[in-house]
């Protein structure tokens, strides 16, 4: 294997280099981009428009430039991820194809899933201060410093088989994270490229998809993200190198600590739920009450989405009901089921969870 510590990238498997780019913050911490050397050269993941540099750097010793890409293709539609792909497509002098799916083609190519308006309104029925909803359009706006749009020329599609480098690749669907996050499957090597969508160091983040036709999201990320990871298993890869962390030896381990901290979140809500009848916000300055400091917004932001997603999947079981009152949702305890769930989780024991700059992790 050749590795450069200082330049920080490697060679994972013949002709396929992971190169490691700075992201702010200590979670989830840098960003793993991957090129694939050979008949296709391809990028996998960018990183963002600020270290588009060293990512330049990092090709350079590998005898790779910019116009030598032939295709970027993008696991998901998050600035570290999409953020440097137009600086790249400029350096190649257009002649790159830059491919994802198309259901993250609003958040690539325009950077917002829904208006602003529908942005707003979302987090003003989650009983979010206004102070945090004016701080969250800032964090966007923050976020423009770190990428551009770009256009996508390929959509890929679950199951379609891709060349990267000399490699066979099969994509798979596996939304939750984002609408539109992918999987990378070398079957032949047992290798897989998850984004992500599994992390070893850190549960990701299902988030919210907020829609431009309802006010409340229809669609529900913590289904989706679990029914995508059954698609791993059922994969079984031999190992997984992820967008974030180190490579992750025993997946079928990692999910089922997934699993069973999802359990354990869903219970901890319920027993705040037991002590009164509270918006979203207030369930999660409940759930993670240690969170503070200068990343308070972006927390706050992330809190949001993990608290709601949850409920939704608690309101469809039954166990939690909800009502409006001057704006803004409240859930409620709804039934017998809830209460057994929550006698349960307590004889077993609590659980104290942080929240990330794009995950949740609990010890």
């Amino acid at each position: 294997m050749k590795e450069n510590t200082r330049l920080r990238y490697h060679e994972i498997y013949p002709r396929i280099y992971r190169i490691i780019l700075p992201l702010p913050g200590d979670k989830p911490g840098p960003v793993n981009a991957y090129i694939f050397t050979g008949k296709t050269v391809t990028l996998l993941d960018t990183g963002t428009l600020k270290t588009v540099h060293i990512l330049e750097h990092a090709l350079a010793q590998i005898g790779i430039s910019f116009s030598d890409i032939d295709q970027i293709i993008l696991t998901h539609g998050h600035i570290d991820h999409y953020g440097a792909a137009r600086k790249i497509i400029e350096g190649s002098r257009g002649l790159v194809t830059v491919a994802a799916h198309e259901e993250d083609k609003s958040l690539i190519e325009h950077g917002m899933e829904v208006p602003r308006k529908q942005f707003i309104k979302y987090y003003q029925l989650m009983g979010v201060p206004l102070i945090f909803q004016v701080s969250f359009l800032l964090i966007r706006w923050l976020f423009s410093y770190m990428a551009e749009n770009c256009r996508i020329d390929r959509f890929l599609s679950d199951g379609e088989k891709i060349l990267m480098g000399d490699y066979e690749a099969t994509v798979i669907a596996t939304p939750g994270h984002t609408r539109g996050s992918i999987s990378l499957y070398l079957e032949k090597e047992g290798i897989l490229f998850p984004g992500d969508h599994i992390l070893g160091h850190i549960t990701p983040n299902a988030f919210v998809t907020l829609e431009a036709d309802f006010d409340l999201p229809q669609r529900m990320s913590q289904v989706e993200f679990y029914d995508s990871l059954q698609k791993i298993e059922e994969i079984s890869p031999r190992i997984v190198y992820p967008a974030h962390g180190e490579p992750i030896q025993n997946v079928g381990s990692t999910i089922a600590m997934f699993r069973e901290q999802f359990s354990l979140r869903q219970k901890d809500i319920l027993s705040i739920l037991t002590r009164g009848e509270y918006t979203v916000y207030q369930i999660g300055r409940k759930l993670f009450p240690d969170i503070s400091g200068k990343r308070l917004p972006l927390e706050i932001f992330l809190m949001v989405s993990e608290v709601y997603t949850h409920l939704q999947l608690l309101q469809k079981e039954d166990k939690v009901a909800s009502y409006l009152d001057k704006g803004a949702l409240y859930y409620k305890i709804n039934n017998h089921k809830a209460s057994a769930l929550i006698y349960r989780a307590e004889k077993r024991g609590r659980i104290s969870c942080s929240v990330y700059a794009s995950a949740i992790s609990c010890p």
